[in-house]
C-alpha cells in the first residue's frame, strides 16, 4: 500500500451530479469526457479534447501512457494519447502502450453512477505489460476523466513513477 498521491494536469472541470447545476462549460466536459469513452466517439471530439490536453504539456519532452479500461483494453486513450502526442506542436512527446490490468475490475464511472465507494488503486488491478527499456523522461497517464484519483493513483503505483494527464475532472467535495 502507498501514500504517495500523484498529481494530475486536467484541460477542464465539471461538478459531479447533484453538488449544483453545472455551467454549459462543464457540461460540455462532462458530455466530451464521457464520450471518449466510446469507440463511436467522432475524431473530431478526440482531436478537441486532444488540443486541449497538449496545451497542458506544451513544450515539454514527455511519455503518454494510456490508461487502461475497467477490463485492460487502452484503445480509446491510446487513440487519444496519439492524438495529444500530434497536437503537442512545441515538445517531443511520444506514447508507450504499456499499461494493462492483470483481472477486469468493475468500471469506476459505474461504481460512481451506482452511489459505491471507489476502488482503492490495489484493488483496481493495474500492473505494467512486459516491454522493451526506453529513456526515462517525464510519463504523463492519459485518461479521458477522472473523479476519484484512484486509477491515476493506480497506474503510479504500477510504474512507480508518473503523473495523471486528463481531458477532464470532478471537482471533489471541499
Amino acid at each position: 500500500m502507498t501514500t504517495t498521491e500523484t498529481t494530475t494536469k486536467t484541460a477542464r472541470l465539471f461538478v459531479q451530479n447533484g453538488r449544483r447545476t453545472r455551467n454549459t462549460e462543464e457540461q460540455t466536459a462532462y458530455l466530451r469526457a464521457y464520450l471518449l469513452k466510446s469507440p463511436a466517439c467522432p475524431p473530431e471530439i478526440v482531436e478537441a479534447c486532444a488540443e486541449e490536453m497538449a496545451q497542458q504539456i506544451a513544450g515539454e519532452e514527455c511519455i503518454l501512457i494510456p490508461v487502461p479500461d475497467s477490463k485492460g483494453d487502452t484503445r480509446q486513450n491510446l487513440w487519444l494519447a496519439n492524438r495529444i502526442m500530434r497536437n503537442d506542436r512545441t515538445g517531443e512527446a511520444q506514447v508507450m502502450d504499456i499499461l494493462t490490468r492483470s483481472e477486469p475490475t468493475e468500471s469506476q464511472c459505474k461504481r460512481h453512477r451506482k452511489g459505491k465507494v471507489p476502488l482503492t488503486p490495489e484493488e483496481l488491478k493495474i500492473t505494467v505489460k512486459p516491454h522493451k527499456p526506453f529513456k526515462l523522461l517525464k510519463i504523463y497517464f492519459v485518461d479521458n476523466v477522472t473523479t476519484s484519483g484512484a486509477t491515476i493513483q493506480a497506474c503510479h503505483d504500477a510504474l512507480g513513477f508518473g503523473t495523471g494527464l486528463v481531458y477532464a475532472e470532478a471537482m471533489r467535495r471541499a
